[in-house]
């Protein structure tokens, strides 16, 4: 998948590769790609979803409602003279340009579109079951700003907590089918840690995902 595209592109993308299997299928997303699958199932790309093929969507840590830090980004340049915003956004600005990210592509994943305009357009599937993840922990030192920020700005408890990312409140899209990972971070969900010098998660993905294809009916 164009990994710096916007949501439409993406599933598109998305749905030109499940085309190809007869079903039934059991996506499994992680954050932004969880917004690629609900648009390719509310749009019925392929006509994925009114041939029945998409049996369920499992969506980890996925921006349902947005982030605060695509806010960051997104939005108008913070004054010097918030200090701490100010140093936040410059550090996703640069890690922006590292990465190629496109600002057109993180506008996509901002609290405004996603609850203003993706949501609404974006209704559920009757036929397909909707499962939400959520993780709550800190492993990767380098995202402990973004998660104080995200905790600074929430008003609610789950809006506070969060995977460094992603808030709890925002991964809710259903409730969620467990509840939230304790010692998980956002890349720590899918196996990974941005510490070095391994980069290698302590979070038991393994036995997590294995539980997360159980409760979709994956045999």
């Amino acid at each position: 998948m164009p990994t710096l595209a916007a949501i439409s592109d993406r599933a598109n993308a998305l749905a030109g590769q499940l085309i190809n299997y007869a079903g039934p299928i059991h996506i499994v997303a992680h954050s932004m790609a969880g917004l690629d699958a609900r648009h390719l199932l509310s749009h019925d790309l392929r006509g994925l979803a009114s041939s029945g093929r998409v049996a369920s969507l499992s969506m980890i840590a996925t921006p349902n409602s947005g982030s605060p830090i695509a806010d960051v980004l997104a939005g108008p340049k913070p004054s010097v003279l918030d200090v701490p915003l100010w140093i936040l956004y410059n550090a996703l600005v640069d890690l922006a340009a590292k990465i190629g990210l496109s600002l057109a592509a993180v506008s996509n994943l901002t609290t405004q579109y996603l609850t203003q305009t993706f949501n609404p357009q974006t209704p559920n599937v009757g036929s397909v079951n909707y499962y939400c993840y959520a993780g709550s922990g800190l492993e990767s030192l380098f995202l402990t700003a973004f998660r104080d920020h995200i905790a600074s700005v929430g008003e609610t408890a789950d809006e506070k907590a969060n995977d460094g990312l992603v808030s709890v409140k925002s991964a809710s899209w259903t409730p969620l089918a467990e509840p939230a990972w304790d010692t998980a971070d956002h890349a720590s969900e899918i196996g990974h840690t941005l510490n070095p010098p391994t980069f290698i998660s302590a979070f038991d993905h393994i036995a997590t995902y294995r539980r997360i294809f159980a409760r979709a009916g994956v045999s």
